[in-house]
């Protein structure tokens, strides 16, 4: 999930300028702090570590911070209420793996991707699901609010859909024999799996795009993040948070690599 000597007071003068200007024009929850909310277990894109906001998209927004001289305050919530929070600017944005779909661009705007999702079915190996489509018919667990329920119950019509709160109580539900499966994101599945023994994963399918969400009436924030974001995928930042948090499986997405041309490609010898 970041000179030459002779250059140094015209690059400041110019840093100070842009700064103070991009400052004043973006409307903040708390001004010259970007206000942030994230999930507590939704590891290891956005979770609580040794009493830490971390993983990808926690650290994501913290290069984000770091480009807009913004300070960076995270926020947990639930996924339910984050959107219509980021709307009515209880936060600024979130590091939350948000799906972009039409219901959700009613509500707020979203920056330019900063990921694909691909999503797997989980189930236990005594009674394993193979495929997403073998959902039908059979009772599965997802967080509440998630855009994967349609994506579930397009690929599996028959399937019965039970919400829960987060993937914590999802998981246990699996474990307790209350649902058949559990449909997530890839990285949660990877972590799921090293986690419980007794879980196996179907095969993988993509289920959209992925960006962050921005109150609809702050398209100066919009605009503020939507550069930054180009400059740490461009950078390499996104690469080696990718390598930081992703299991050794993963890749990034190609879609991704189209959007920003030259981002650097992951190399796992080299971040190890």
């Amino acid at each position: 999930m970041r000179s030459m000597p002779i250059f140094a007071c015209a690059g400041l003068a110019l840093w100070l300028s842009l700064g103070t200007a991009t400052a004043s024009d973006m409307t903040l929850v708390t001004p010259g702090q970007l206000t942030v909310a994230y999930r507590t277990d939704d590891k290891p894109v956005s979770f609580i570590q040794n009493g830490v906001p971390s993983g990808l998209y926690v650290d994501f927004e913290n290069a984000l911070g770091a480009r807009l001289h913004l300070k960076v305050s995270f926020i947990s919530t639930s996924f339910a209420a984050m959107l219509p929070a980021v709307r009515n600017h209880q936060y600024d944005t979130a590091a939350f793996g948000v799906l972009v779909t039409p219901e959700r661009q009613a509500v707020v705007d979203f920056t330019t991707s900063v990921g694909y999702s691909q999503a797997e079915l989980i189930s236990l190996k005594t009674a394993p699901i193979a495929k997403v489509n073998g959902a039908e018919g059979k009772t599965i667990a997802v967080t509440v609010g998630s855009a994967l329920i349609p994506v579930l119950r397009k690929i599996a019509p028959g399937v019965t859909v039970k919400t829960f709160p987060n993937i914590a109580s999802s998981a246990n539900a699996l474990l307790a024999g209350q649902v058949d499966g559990l449909f997530t994101g890839q990285e949660t599945t990877a972590q799921l799996l090293a986690k419980h023994p007794e879980f196996a994963a179907s095969q993988t399918v993509t289920s959209g795009e992925i960006a962050f969400p921005v109150a609809k009436d702050n398209p100066q924030l919009l605009k503020a993040m939507n550069k930054a974001i180009a400059g740490i995928m461009k950078d390499g930042t996104f690469t080696k948070i990718f390598a930081k948090w992703s299991d050794a499986s993963m890749t990034i997405p190609d879609q991704l690599y189209q959007n920003y041309p030259g981002m650097p490609h992951l190399n796992r010898s080299a971040a190890h």
